[in-house]
């Protein structure tokens, strides 16, 4: 039986047609019914479904829409998550959104059922046929699934379970203009309320406020004129805005860049140390001083090769500072048997921080970047996602070392643990002065030497994959990634022990009269200077301040300085020291500070109102005059006491009172000390207040 043509046997007892053989051979000649030769094989005639009865044909009709097949194989997928074969050579079919483009394959499929059908009976009764099964909902399962969603008109939601003939004439027309006329029109884009930009207002605070406090402000700012939304309008309205239209002032720049779209920047066509990037990071742990034992978060810095990830060097300090990240550097270009890899880079790539910028090191005639020719870059202020790789670094190495301890502050660390152990451990160091829990320095710097160590022969997931001998594929490490260049010829820059460490002497321009030049206070003394005067180059080693190097200005060595004496000390001081120095004295004026304020309050002086500086000077001098009444005085020991102790001597040398010996020789020592200095700086801070009240 074919589509439209059909012989005896196939109608024979057919609806209509319930007759014997002969006589419905007579009744196809008695009505001249259509016929032809029968096609393919056998003899005889077939017949063409319009000359048959009508009974016969609505019959027929019906079996063929009985007998489609179901294109999507699965009715429970049509019924759950409409999914159906999708139209081919649909012009930009990207453009429409999931429910105008499902919309318009379910009325595709329906109008390829009434093409099926049409080949048999025709346009017009296939869609009659069509549309009058889909009323009383006896069209094929899958056909029938697909009614509501070809019927949606907005935003995918379901529609009428039924089908007008007009509506499948229309769209086989617009079916004629192309397959994209079949999804349904675009809602018109709905208008910003009156009210959204006086609540937007209200909502973008940095305090993330909840959506009741917004609109709790909302009331006594919105106009008269403007009606109020209720909490679920303010809501869906907040859910219709972008992530980043909806966080802007709720976060910083710099957090909202988690949201906006970022550039990945690749390293394919980079070999090794033509980019190295170097982050310091506050170690997540307590860790042992090495100077007075008192649990602290040391400052570790990390050198990472771009291309192979590789971290090329590391260094530990006390805190953030130029020299540690000088020392991560030297580490980083230092080759030797202990240390394969390494070598000099091309870009140094850090953030805008005081140690990564300081003069010592990005200096563009004298820094250690400019002589050793490397190229000095760094990020913009606040754009940490521009450094992602060095960032990611952190994680992965510095803070999964610091989990390894019980001392870790970092996050995910049980708050009542932390507590707890930090407890413990202040107890012990306060009965033995140490703590079994907390590492020393040493211990510390073999912790980040191992971690350094497995991170680097650690799989790393940006890298090439291999077959391991094992015969499993894995990422390569970064140690394999950097040996895979060298086998292909690669050679690193770099400099010999003796050249690293004459290189790595800060410099500085002096001047030099009569055989001296001067550096943080010291004076360096060496004969041959007697023929140069004006300007020179200095290089010093930060620890040792006993001796510098002096050379001219087109950097000829000139001679070795020694140290011969020193206006401000009588023994040499070295640059650390300087800098410790620098940083104990402001360490002990913010701790006097804080001691005067507790001493103030003590003694029942603080008010609510501002005090006068001058006052405070003028009470602690009575308070002073009176403890100098006493006639034994002991040497204080804490750096208020001393001061308040150098306060009353003063006071007794202005009245003409006499000192004995040992107080002579105390005022004399304290004259010198930095305690000294931070006191006539609080003086002179209180003076000046005073002078411009």
């Amino acid at each position: 039986m074919t589509c439209e043509w059909y012989t005896l046997k196939d109608i024979k007892d057919l609806p209509g047609l319930v007759c014997s053989y002969e006589s419905l051979r007579q009744k196809s000649i008695r009505e001249a019914w259509q016929s032809r030769k029968r096609q393919g094989r056998g003899g005889g005639q077939e017949y063409h479904i319009d000359s048959l009865p009508k009974e016969t044909r609505a019959y027929l009709l019906e079996q063929a829409i009985e007998k489609i097949p179901d294109p999507v194989g699965n009715l429970q997928a049509v019924k759950g998550k409409y999914d159906v074969v999708t139209a081919e050579n649909l012009p930009e079919p990207a453009s429409l959104p999931k429910w105008r483009r499902n919309t318009m394959d379910a009325r595709l499929q329906i109008l390829h059922l009434v093409d099926q059908l049409s080949g048999q009976f025709g346009v017009s009764k296939s869609i009659d046929k069509v549309v009058a099964r889909a009323k009383t909902g006896t069209l094929p399962e899958y056909i029938q699934a697909l009614i509501p969603i070809a019927n949606a008109r907005s935003n995918g939601g379901a529609g009428k379970q039924t089908l007008s003939r007009r509506t499948l004439f229309r769209w086989r027309e617009l079916r004629e203009t192309g397959t994209t006329a079949l999804a349904p029109a675009e809602p018109p884009k709905q208008k910003i309320p009156a009210w959204a930009p006086y609540f937007l207002k209200c909502w973008q605070k940095p305090q993330s406020v909840s959506i009741p406090d917004a609109l709790e402000e909302l009331k006594l700012i919105i106009p008269a004129n403007v009606q109020m939304p209720s909490y679920s309008q303010a809501n869906r309205f907040l859910k219709k805005l972008s992530s980043v239209d909806r966080e802007r002032g709720r976060r910083s720049p710099k957090e909202l860049k988690a949201l906006q779209p970022y550039r990945r920047r690749s390293t394919d066509d980079l070999q090794p140390l033509d980019v190295v990037l170097c982050d310091g990071h506050s170690f997540k742990a307590r860790v042992a001083h090495p100077v007075h034992g008192k649990p602290f978060h040391p400052e570790v810095c990390a050198c990472i090769d771009a291309t192979t990830r590789l971290v090329t060097g590391w260094s530990a300090g006390l805190a953030e500072s130029a020299e540690t990240v000088a020392d991560a550097l030297r580490h980083s270009m230092m080759v030797n048997p202990g240390k394969e890899r390494g070598g000099i880079p091309a870009i140094f790539y850090t953030d805008p921080g005081s140690g990564n910028t300081a003069k010592v090191n990005s200096d563009p005639l004298f820094g250690r970047y400019a002589r050793f020719g490397i190229t000095f870059k760094t990020g913009i202020t606040g754009n940490s996602q521009a450094r992602g790789l060095v960032e990611r670094l952190q994680s992965t190495l510095w803070v999964k070392a610091a989990k390894q301890l019980e001392t870790y502050t970092g996050t995910g660390m049980d708050p009542s643990t932390e507590h707890k152990n930090y407890r413990i451990l202040m107890k012990d160091i306060k009965a033995m002065a140490s703590s079994n829990m907390l590492p020393t320095w040493s211990q510390f710097l073999d912790l980040c030497r191992q971690a350094v160590e497995r991170y680097n022969n650690r799989p790393h997931s940006e890298l090439p994959k291999v077959t391991d001998a094992e015969g499993k594929t894995r990422n390569m490490t970064p140690s394999e990634c950097w040996d895979l260049f060298v086998a292909k010829g690669w050679t690193p820059d770099t400099v010999t022990a003796q050249e690293l460490a004459d290189m790595f002497r800060p410099r500085t321009i002096v001047k030099t009269s009569r055989g001296q030049v001067r550096l943080f206070g010291n004076v360096y003394f060496n004969k041959e200077l007697q023929h140069h005067n004006g300007k020179v180059i200095v290089e010093y080693e930060p620890q040792d301040g006993q001796y510098v190097y002096v050379r001219d200005m087109e950097e000829r060595l000139i001679c070795r300085a020694e140290f011969e004496a020193n206006r401000s000390s009588f023994y040499a001081v070295s640059a650390v020291e300087d800098a410790r120095e620098k940083r104990a004295e402001r360490r002990a004026k913010l701790k006097l500070q804080q001691l005067e304020e507790i001493d103030l309050e003590r003694r029942g002086v603080v008010e609510t109102t501002s005090i006068n500086p001058q006052d405070v000077l003028d009470l602690k001098r009575e308070l002073l005059i009176e403890s100098s009444a006493e006639k034994t005085i002991e040497l204080p020991t804490d750096p208020a006491g001393r001061i308040r102790f150098y306060r009353a001597l003063q006071n007794r040398i202005s009245t003409n009172d006499t000192l004995d010996p040992q107080e002579e020789a105390w005022i004399e020592k304290f004259r010198n000390s930095s305690e000294y200095r931070t006191l006539l700086d609080m003086e002179d801070d209180a003076s000046g207040t005073a002078e411009a009240k």
